[in-house]
């Protein structure tokens, strides 16, 4: 097994607790803008200092300690919000059990969830108070049986009052104005309480669980500690430069631990969190608060470079800057760094500061990072998973290779648990630090496939790490495709080579049972048509003939880029969304099981749609 250990970039303050992460960090940076956010995108924005932050954490956790609900078990679901993070934090500042909710989750899966959790305060967004009066009025009647009694919303102001459903309910003595909390709690406080300050913590124990992302009656709550996240955010600050007074761009869904713990890193440098008003408002966010930072996922930015390329388009100066991107990687070589004044006129677009930007959650093509990093930008790969709090590894200025996702951070090992010995066996990836979860919440069986009796937690990824000791992912041992001949074939290696053709901006590769019982790789393409138009040159949309002798050109030469066994088979292309993950990463089951269930019902295979229009196929027969 080869194994390799982090080390320190820079030098970090540890916490000993979240709460005590919350109050060093309003206390030292007190009259600093923690948020920055609006209600709706057409209301003006509102600031929220590190002290009126810390004052609410401490006003709300001051009143759950006084509650019957003190060490319990409390959920948070809704829109991204600062109330959001006030809940949450205060929550866990007080000891209590925080449980946070995926925010597109229907009312039967919440059900579900906070059954199994048996929570009993849910903290809630208002978008979200059509769906929790309802959950109020069923257990109310009878129809269900859930511990939930107490009903907090966000921000109440934000019901319209037109419908019933948008109606804040005043007979209702479950329901409560989160501000009305806050003002409880500082009241106490005012009167000599110093439960806050006094209860204690016990850092080892479970005080979140987070349900991965599946079916709620098949998805794992991954049970986490004070010390699991205290300790991955003390690594991520010795490996990432995040500076006093910076803004970074808050964008992916609150309850995902990638971005949560990100939030409370960024916060404990004494930077601001900008929340996004929404996926459309994207470049008009960065243009007005001019971040520093963003954390986010691959597709964000695959989006914003492809707005980037269509404005240098419309602006004639295509050949000029793929002539500059070469000149100036070569200056910067020789050590003169003129990137960002040569491409200011780009970078302008992104609010002129943009300095560093870290990906997560998926590979992305290197084509994107080539261009990010030519107009200046830091632009660093990361990986993780909930069960490590999450960073596992991530890119920095010590050591940047294209391709890999970095060394592990300090304080995390990662190994390769591979029959080969040395750097570039593959193998299944596997970690061990502090950071690595409790366990899955009551689920002692799937706790033990997942960490060994030697305390390896197995990732489920399959990689190598180099000599550099940066780790480099092949694929999920769940989504190899082993094909009749014994060999193995990972989706995402394909995927990343199809993704090359201009005009498909996702791929999806799965392995497909042909008539003859061996499997078949096959692809489902989701194109962008007016992009494969400007490739062939056409003034007009493309119809789908046209369509598909480019895309089967196209994958003809995409197939003799990789070994025989790898090549894709048969494809099918389309124009709507796969089905996804709140943080953009497609459910690979439930998208084979839409195709496959798809073709079996209209009596095609894979076969005989090769290179066709599958969404066209699906409305014609339906």
């Amino acid at each position: 097994m080869y194994q390799v250990q982090g080390t320190p970039v820079f030098s970090a303050e540890r916490f000993t607790d979240l709460r005590d992460l919350v109050v060093r960090t309003c206390d030292k940076y007190s009259e600093l803008d923690a948020f920055i956010f609006r209600r709706s995108p057409k209301l003006s924005e509102v600031h929220r200092t590190f002290f009126e932050y810390g004052r609410d954490i401490k006003g709300l956790a001051t009143y759950i300690l006084n509650s019957k609900y003190a060490g319990d078990k409390l959920a948070v679901v809704g829109e991204n919000a600062y109330e959001w993070h006030v809940s949450y934090n205060a929550i866990l500042s007080s000891g209590a059990v925080g449980v946070p909710m995926d925010r597109a989750l229907p009312e039967d899966e919440l059900i579900q969830l906070l059954r199994r959790s048996r929570s009993r305060v849910i903290f809630y967004h208002h978008k979200h108070h059509k769906m929790i009066l309802s959950i109020a009025k069923k257990i109310k009647s009878g129809e269900l049986d859930l511990p939930l009694d107490m009903f907090v919303i966000f921000y109440k102001e934000g019901l319209t009052g037109k419908t019933p459903d948008d109606t804040w309910p005043e007979n209702d003595d479950r329901f409560y104005n989160i501000y009305d909390l806050i003002a409880e709690g500082l009241a106490m406080r005012e009167a000599g309480d110093t439960k806050f300050e006094d209860t204690v913590i016990d850092v080892n124990a479970t005080k979140i669980i987070l349900f991965t992302s599946g079916t709620t009656s098949m998805s794992k709550g991954v049970m986490l500690s004070h010390n699991n996240i205290i300790s991955n955010v003390y690594s991520i600050t010795q490996t990432l430069d995040v500076r006093k007074g910076e803004r970074a761009y808050s964008i992916l869904p609150l309850h995902h631990t990638f971005e949560n713990t990100c939030d409370f890193f960024i916060l404990s440098c004494g930077a601001c969190l900008c929340l996004s008003d929404g996926l459309r408002y994207i470049v008009k966010n960065m243009e007005e608060w001019k971040p520093q930072v963003c954390i986010s996922v691959p597709l964000l930015f695959e989006n914003i470079y492809a707005r980037i390329e269509d404005g240098i388009k419309a602006s004639g100066k295509e050949r000029l800057i793929a002539i500059a991107r070469p000149v100036t990687r070569f200056l910067k070589k020789c050590g003169i760094d003129v990137r960002r004044a040569v491409f200011k006129e780009i970078l302008d677009k992104l609010g002129g500061n943009f300095r560093m930007i870290i990906i997560g959650g998926a590979g992305i093509d290197k084509r994107y990072i080539d261009a990010f990093s030519d107009f200046g930008l830091q632009f660093f790969m990361g990986y993780g998973l909930t069960e490590t709090s999450p960073v596992i590894s991530v890119n920095s200025i010590a050591c940047d290779v294209h391709g890999s996702v970095g060394r592990p951070m300090a304080g995390i090992t990662a190994a390769i648990d591979a029959d080969g010995k040395g750097p570039k066996a593959v193998g299944e990836i596997l970690t061990k630090s502090d950071c690595v979860m409790l366990g899955y919440y009551e689920n002692e069986e799937a706790t033990r496939e997942a960490i060994d009796e030697d305390g390896w937690l197995h990732t489920g990824d399959m990689g190598y790490i180099d000599k550099n000791g940066c780790i480099f992912i092949t694929g999920r041992v769940k989504s190899m495709i082993v094909l009749t001949n014994g060999k193995k074939a990972f989706p995402e290696e394909i995927e990343a080579v199809i993704t090359e053709i201009k005009g498909v901006t996702e791929a999806f590769v799965w392995g497909n049972k042909n008539e003859r019982e061996g499997i078949d790789i096959c692809a489902k393409l989701l194109i962008d048509r007016s992009a494969i138009g400007a490739e062939l040159g056409l003034t007009t949309e493309p119809d789908d003939r046209q369509i598909e002798a480019y895309l089967s050109d196209k994958m003809h030469i995409a197939n003799h880029k990789m070994p025989q066994y790898k090549i894709v088979r048969n494809f099918v292309f389309s124009e709507e969304d796969m089905i996804k993950t709140t943080t953009l990463k497609i459910k690979r089951p439930k998208e084979q099981e839409h195709i496959e269930s798809r073709l079996a019902e209209l009596g095609h295979t894979m076969y005989d749609m090769n290179g066709k229009n599958f969404d066209k196929m699906i409305k014609a027969n339906s």
